[in-house]
């Protein structure tokens, strides 16, 4: 390439060259006119194809590169990228060649296999297939990653008690043969490091619909090719970020017209342009929203079922290794781009940028054509006010509070609070694995910083007073209501809720309304705005059916001994709420052979999974407690005789590791039996909390001797009943 302003200097030289040699050569003239007419040919269509690139749009200019490559190579392992089908597909391979039956075979019997927990047998027998160009042609390279990405990650993360990736670094010292060298050699020859579980494998190639269009794919007209358990869950959750990923294509040819605009300096028709782009995103939006743990919403998830099935699908298999994330999403890295993020140095915005450069090659030449126009900069420079505060609402309603990643945030807050709450230990990137009291905070706070790295400029929002109810509760009346049969009441900012009637309808779902209720939930209602947001807060307001008091004490050291008793009813509560789950699962369709009132081995592996919990975390927790209780009434008086208590408690005061054997859950009606039990005892501490904590509301005093033994035998009735908790 040569600018035009030396365009006559190449002329003129290369001219007077050809003059030169010509010299004594009869024809000269015709052999000079010959040369200039090529040189000016060449030279008029290079101008030409300089001008044409000056004003085609760098991301259109990718796009038609990404196709003529493709056509030219019969497949699209260097990345899907088309403007008839944006980042996804223009065709899936549904089966492998017959050399290679045997993993088609395999996949599709997965839900059997994780249902009677025979995975790691199967796989582990499965003929060692040659994996080499000569064997499997380009063309099923892809369905070969999905398949063999989904079967790594089912053989790893969703058979015995914890997954292999805790015990080991390499993936060679976790796969049998016939998995680990085939993998290897396919990741290889589509241009990856080392065998991993990719986005692309996970969701965006891992369907096929019965649309007419590559725009019109949609969760209700969609399939997945390779699915792991085969649930609604599954379906749904991977289903809606396909169809998200479709309905990137016109946001995609939207984004090309920006690029046009701001070559043409025609910011009329980019003012269109963003009208449409905020549209769109908003129906982005709505998509999302069907992932919704509503059961009154038609695409209900059960967040429970999700967690123990497809919740784990983005956890990268090994350490080091990315995963089938979110994060990779090309939607998001695309819309990052356009409306120019500027800080990646969150954990979460260093893991985007990692998971990027592990894209196929089109979509990483795409991103890069996005910056060499840059529309933001077009738009800041500009000075029209109109066509400013038209990108703001746009912006605003990707990356605000109220637009995209908001709501996307508080979604993910729901799920998680869910999931953490009934066993998961870490999130995608690592986030919760400390197993802190409330990880799930942790990681809303990584997604609030990571949301803020989009140059967010939210009004600060303001948390308003309410006004004080003439009905008090107390919090020994707040615990006990934490069931069908009591209703569901939780407190905030010193109010109490009945949240009964409003369960079903709840957009984030019934079971994180069950898990928070009994107890104060100040903090998790904060997270996700609803203490700020005017709507709900309204909303909420409708359900408020009192104040939370406390009662007045005669001295400092009565209101500790109170203080610890409300924490340890209040965990009570929680690990209650916890425990109900179980029946959840139990009744659930882990995969989608599971019949009612059938304990499998999946099953019973959880559920053995959750006892293990109970004993070894839940138990010391509450013992923990009760241990401060105590601590707190000798303070209170010296010469009460503890020691019977505290004896019962000191052997489960610190947290046990092991796991127990599936033969502890025979078949349903033992698994039954057990969850009842548990969960009968599990109330009786709560209640005998319940019933200190209203001694102390009907107005204790210091001198009451008698009432001060009778809590003493009250928590000694505690203690034993976690003893039995505790008992293997």
């Amino acid at each position: 390439m040569f600018p035009v302003s030396e365009i006559p200097t190449i002329l003129y030289g290369n001219s007077s060259i050809i003059v030169k040699n010509s010299q004594d050569d009869s024809s000269s003239p015709y052999v000079v006119n010959l040369a200039l007419g090529v040189i000016f040919l060449f030279v008029s269509l290079r101008l030409v194809t300089l001008k044409t690139q000056s004003t085609t749009p760098p991301c259109e200019r990718i796009i038609e590169e990404a196709e003529r490559a493709n056509r030219r190579n019969g497949h699209e392992n260097a990345g899907f990228l088309s403007k008839e089908a944006g980042f996804s597909p223009l065709q899936t391979m549904k089966t492998l060649p017959p050399s290679h039956a045997a993993w088609d075979r395999l996949v599709a019997d997965l839900p059997r296999l994780i249902q009677s927990q025979t995975v790691r047998d199967a796989v582990t027998n499965i003929p060692l297939l040659d994996a080499s160009p000569e064997a499997l042609p380009d063309i099923y390279l892809q369905r070969a990653a999905t398949i063999l990405g989904m079967t790594a990650h089912v053989f790893v993360r969703m058979e015995g008690s914890e997954p292999l990736t805790l015990k080991y670094d390499s993936h060679g010292d976790i796969l049998p043969p016939s998995l680990e060298i085939p993998w290897t050699v396919v990741c290889r020859r589509l241009g990856r490091p080392a065998p991993a579980l990719t986005y692309v494998d996970g969701v965006v190639a891992n369907f096929t619909s019965t649309s007419s269009s590559h725009s019109g794919v949609m969760l209700e007209n969609l399939e997945i090719l390779v699915p792991t358990v085969g649930t609604k869950e599954e379906h749904t959750f991977i289903g809606i970020m396909v169809e998200i990923n479709a309905k990137t294509i016109p946001i995609l040819q939207q984004i090309i017209k920006a690029q046009r605009s701001v070559l043409a300096n025609d910011s009329s028709s980019l003012k269109d342009v963003i009208r449409s782009l905020h549209s769109l995103t908003k129906q982005i939006t709505r998509i999302l929203s069907k992932l919704n743990a509503s059961r009154a919403h038609k695409t209900h998830i059960d967040p429970v079922i999700w967690t123990l099935t497809v919740g784990n699908l983005g956890i990268p298999w090994v350490k080091g290794m990315v995963g089938a994330a979110g994060t990779a999403h090309p939607f998001f890295h695309m819309m990052d781009e356009f409306t120019g993020r500027f800080e990646y140095l969150t954990g979460i915005g260093k893991e985007a940028q990692i998971v990027r450069a592990t894209y196929p090659i089109h979509w990483r030449q795409f991103l890069e054509a996005m910056m060499e126009v840059s529309v933001s900069e077009y738009v800041a420079a500009s000075k029209d006010r109109e066509l400013m505060d038209l990108w703001k609402t746009f912006t605003s309603s990707y990356h605000g509070n109220d637009g995209l990643l908001g709501f996307h945030r508080r979604k993910v807050f729901g799920f998680l609070a869910v999931s953490f709450r009934i066993g998961r230990s870490t999130t995608i990137n690592g986030l919760g694995h400390k197993r802190r009291t409330e990880p799930w905070h942790e990681v809303d706070q990584e997604l609030e910083k990571a949301r803020l790295e989009r140059s967010c400029l939210d009004q600060d929002e303001q948390d308003p007073d309410t006004e004080p109810s003439s009905n008090k509760v107390f919090v020994s009346e707040l615990i006990k209501h934490n069931s069908d049969e009591s209703g569901y009441w939780f407190s905030a900012k010193g109010s109490v809720y009945d949240a009964s009637t409003f369960m079903q309808n709840h957009p984030g779902g019934d079971t994180v309304i069950a898990l928070c209720s009994g107890h104060d939930i100040t903090d998790s209602l904060k997270a996700v705005g609803h203490l700020t947001n005017s709507s709900i807060r309204n909303k909420l307001e409708t359900y408020r059916i009192g104040t939370l008091e406390k009662p007045k004490f005669a001295s400092s050291q009565i209101e500790e001994v109170y203080m610890a008793a409300v924490d340890l009813g209040q965990k009570a509560a929680e690990m209650e709420n916890v425990h109900r789950r179980n029946f959840q699962l139990l009744e659930g369709k882990l995969t989608v052979l599971d019949k009612p009132e059938a304990l499998t081995p999946k099953k019973a592996r959880h559920l053995l999974d959750a006892k293990n919990r109970l004993q070894g975390e839940y138990v010391p927790a509450l013992a923990t407690l009760l241990d401060v209780l105590l601590e707190s009434i000798a303070v209170l008086d010296m010469k009460l005789n503890l020691s019977t208590t505290r004896a019962r408690i000191v052997g489960l005061l610190s947290p046990r590791t092991g796991s127990g054997t599936a033969a502890r859950f025979l078949d349903y009606g033992m698994a039954l039996d057990t969850l009842r039990k548990d969960l009968s005892r599990l109330i009786e501490v709560k209640e005998l909390v319940a019933i200190i904590l209203g001694t102390f509301e009907a107005g204790f005093t210091y001198f009451e001797q008698s009432r001060l033994e009778y809590i003493v035998g009250t928590l000694n009735r505690v203690a034993s009943h976690l003893v039995v908790l505790a008992r293997k």
